[in-house]
């Protein structure tokens, strides 16, 4: 969908690029700053042997390979992951609104492989950093001189009593998150387009209770929720790819969160509760934790100051909870403490873990308190292309991670809201007020970051 601007507005496709600081010849040569790093991006930096293992195809493994595969040209590159289809996972919000089709967020992983990656279509079952190996389902053990590990979270749906995944799609559930990144499917991004027609309809007929809950767990893509939540009520305006009837009158909103923010930068939280109050058709219940779902009787049950509580609904919306992969939460390089045990154990700024020099880790499996976003692995691969090159030359480690990460909030069909933040708080890279819903951000979210991540950011060019 095209949004329409006036004449005073109107921006080409390079100056859009250049406000989002990758334009002209930084956006060819992927020589873009870094809003999290104490320097710029450097040249390639060790021609030394090694043999370097990288696990998991998501954005992450990726991103370090295509990286690393120019950083360090005469190293033995090994990707272990079976997934043959890789999934551009923001765009499934996109999918849900009926602006993308599934296929657009697909790209078969060998095309995006660069050249000389040995890859390994295996799961790895088991990390030995004692050792220097992996062991592997089908190849055995499996050595390393420096391990990358970027295996990403899992959504564990059963960790909610009543619920599985199976209950996505049934009974009045959907969840955007819900896909198989092993097998490269994202049918929660196609259930929930279904789901928001589908209250629409029973919008035109009836009264409608919508219920939206997110997990008391670390979560990627922080703002998908509140995305599909302010998405959703957009469409019974009549907004959206095709103009309908406004029925918004007749759905009543409620939004269960574990915390009593909806973000943990204060302005943009702010802003976000008065995006809700202006609603007027929005409930939210802070300090809820979802512990169990009647499926058959649309009851969900949370746990509030210390007692039980039930609310009922129409239709449910499911942020899963999430983990770490139980092969790395079992591992030495997971984190013990209580709070964070099972994540992987690294340094915030340099990404190396504190005990095995030669291991670093990479994106939402990391056990960091900054967001897990798509922003924060491109930030992070420019870290970890600089010190794993660093390591391999046994100098010191040049770059440090600050924290960035970016959510852009979708208020309503056209706008976003561009929150950019570090470990210090709000880090806008752009001279605009990162508090004000704007149409440009809509415009590049939707029509030209999916394709520099398949083109750029995969190629390790941006």
């Amino acid at each position: 969908m095209k949004m329409s601007c006036n004449k005073n507005e109107k921006l080409n496709r390079r100056e859009a690029m250049k406000l989002l600081g990758i334009g002209g010849t930084s956006l060819f040569l992927g020589a873009g700053s870094t809003a999290s790093a104490d320097t710029k991006l450097s040249a390639p930096s060790s021609k030394k042997e090694a043999n370097i293992l990288i696990a998991g195809a998501g954005t992450g493994g990726m991103l370090t390979v295509a990286r690393l595969r120019r950083a360090a040209p005469n190293a033995k590159i090994t990707l272990i992951s079976p997934n043959s289809v890789h999934l551009y996972q923001s765009g499934q919000v996109y999918v849900a609104a009926g602006l993308y089709s599934e296929f657009d967020n697909k790209r078969k992983t060998s095309d995006l492989l660069p050249k000389n990656v040995n890859w390994m279509k295996d799961k790895i079952t088991a990390f030995d950093p004692d050792d220097n190996t992996v062991q592997t389902e089908k190849n055995g053990k499996v050595s390393y001189d420096y391990l990358i590990v970027a295996l990403g979270c899992e959504y564990d749906f059963s960790m909610i009593d009543g619920l599985e995944a199976s209950d996505i799609g049934e009974n009045g559930i959907a969840s955007v998150y819900l896909n198989d990144l092993s097998e490269g499917t994202s049918k929660g991004a196609i259930i929930s387009k279904m789901w928001m027609r589908s209250i629409q309809r029973s919008a035109g007929k009836k009264k409608v209770k919508v219920l939206f809950a997110d997990p008391d767990t670390p979560i990627k893509g922080e703002g998908a929720s509140l995305d599909m939540l302010f998405l959703c009520n957009d469409l019974l305006k009549g907004n959206g790819p095709k103009k309908g009837q406004d029925v918004q009158q007749n759905v009543h909103f409620s939004l269960a969160r574990p915390e009593e923010k909806l973000f943990r930068i204060p302005k943009i939280d702010t802003v976000l509760k008065k995006e809700i109050a202006s609603a007027k058709n929005i409930d939210t219940h802070f300090e809820y934790i979802l512990t169990a779902v009647d499926t058959k009787k649309k009851v969900a049950t949370f746990f509030h100051k210390g007692k039980s509580e039930e609310i009922t609904y129409d239709y449910l919306h499911i942020t899963p909870p999430m983990r770490s992969p139980q092969v790395l939460a079992q591992s030495k390089l997971a984190v013990k403490d209580v709070k964070m045990q099972g994540w992987m154990e690294v340094d915030p700024e340099t990404l190396q873990h504190p005990k095995y020099k030669n291991v670093f880790g990479i994106g939402d499996i990391l056990a960091l308190k900054t967001g897990k976003s798509g922003g924060a692995v491109r930030e992070q691969g420019i870290v970890i292309q600089d010190n794993v090159t660093a390591q391999m030359e046994t100098i010191p480690l040049p770059m440090k991670y600050n924290g960035y990460s970016v959510v852009p909030f979708k208020t309503r069909y056209g706008r976003i809201i561009l929150a950019e933040s570090d470990k210090h708080g709000l880090a806008p890279t752009f001279p605009l007020d990162p508090t004000q819903a704007r149409w440009i951000w809509w415009e590049i979210d939707l029509h030209l970051i999916r394709r520099a991540y398949f083109d750029l950011m995969m190629r390790g060019m941006m």
